[in-house]
């Protein structure tokens, strides 16, 4: 048999369920429970359909993959105290210790406690509020910044924020747990001991299909003479920082990544060619929107490129295209530069103190 480990968090009276169905289930003799030898928690099973999350469950390579799944249970009695169970190991499906109650439910990948998993990447706020419960992007570090993006000068209360990692979640509104569950949960009473109602209630985790919360942006640039720039640097703004772990919408909170272009594919003649950036967001906001990208080239020789009109695309109709269709945001531009020759000299570095305000 398989093991599973469920964890209840906060408390004596929340752990005392499942501490005695663990007993249960671990008892050397084997023999039929009798109904005053039943725990206070049903088992209820889990199954979880990732197809539509955006993440593929089988990686943990990149910050990629699911190393365990949330069930975070919102007691409706406001007295009792909010608690996780865990699936660990099978990502996809298992069984879990639900003590009798009503609950709302959230559903999601890793865990609010794995502090180490999302440290720099993403925090959650109102952990304890079904509502309100939410992840949010990790301001952008101001001495990385200044260090990767030193031409970059924010406008005065712009938000720059880091790349999340992949995040996904599924809610119900409300879960039931009934006395009559715990016996036909191991296996003491018929199934047709349940009501409809309770029957629904009692396979109704065996109906998650994972949204996606986080979402890939392709940014690609065709650009004619690129074989004259040693970076390419962009700022995308407008992209939401926080998200609803329940509800799946977005706040109208826009902010900015900062990324540089790369992996350059070059066309006939060596000079012009294509380059591009895939980056995850936590995708739009909330109306009024307005995405724009802005860039900073700088030469081979070290220069800064400063152009008239400075190099700025709205692309507010690419991101919103489609977007309820496909999982991925794709924003395609293209600009021209100069055809510059020349090296970086290392006296041309030290000498560099040009900023420009990406507007």
């Amino acid at each position: 048999m398989k093991e599973i480990r469920y964890i209840l968090k906060y408390g004596i009276m929340a752990l005392l369920p499942v501490m005695l169905v663990m007993l249960s289930a671990t008892s050397c003799e084997r023999r039929p429970l009798e109904d005053d030898e039943l725990p206070l928690a049903a088992l209820i099973p889990v199954k979880i359909d990732w197809s539509k999350s955006g993440i593929d469950v089988a990686s943990h390579n990149g910050g990629s993959g699911v190393h365990r799944v949330s069930l975070r249970f919102y007691p409706k009695d406001s007295k009792q105290p909010v608690f996780d169970l865990y699936l660990e190991g099978n990502v996809t499906e298992g069984q879990i210790a639900v003590p009798v109650g009503v609950y709302s439910v959230i559903v999601f990948n890793e865990s609010v406690d794995d502090k180490g998993y999302w440290e720099g990447k993403v925090n959650f706020t109102d952990v304890n509020s079904y509502m309100d419960f939410a992840a949010n992007a990790v301001p952008y570090d101001v001495a990385t910044r200044e260090q990767q993006f030193p031409f970059y000068q924010p406008q005065t209360g712009e938000k720059l924020i880091n790349e999340p990692l992949n995040l996904a979640s599924w809610c119900l509104d409300e879960f039931r747990v009934t006395e009559k569950m715990v016996p036909v949960s191991y296996g003491q009473q018929k199934a047709s001991f349940l009501s409809a109602d309770e029957n629904d209630m009692f396979y109704a985790l065996t109906h998650i299909t994972m949204r996606a919360l986080v979402r890939p942006l392709i940014v690609t640039a065709q650009v004619k003479n690129l074989v004259s720039a040693q970076t390419n640097y962009f700022a995308m703004r407008g992209l939401a920082s926080k998200v609803y772990m329940a509800s799946g919408l977005t706040t109208q909170t826009p902010s900015t990544h900062l990324f540089t272009l790369n992996g350059r594919q070059y066309m006939q003649g060596g000079k012009d060619g294509t380059t591009s950036k895939t980056f995850l967001c936590f995708g739009r906001t909330l109306a009024p929107e307005s995405y724009k990208l802005a860039a900073d080239v700088l030469f081979v020789t070290g220069e800064l490129y400063n152009p008239t009109p400075p190099l700025r695309f709205d692309v507010t109709d690419q991101v919103i295209l489609d977007y309820h269709n496909r999982l991925t945001i794709k924003v395609d531009i293209s600009y021209e530069l100069p055809y510059v020759e020349g090296g970086i000299g290392v006296d041309e570095w030290d000498n560099e103190d040009k900023v420009i305000t990406l507007e």
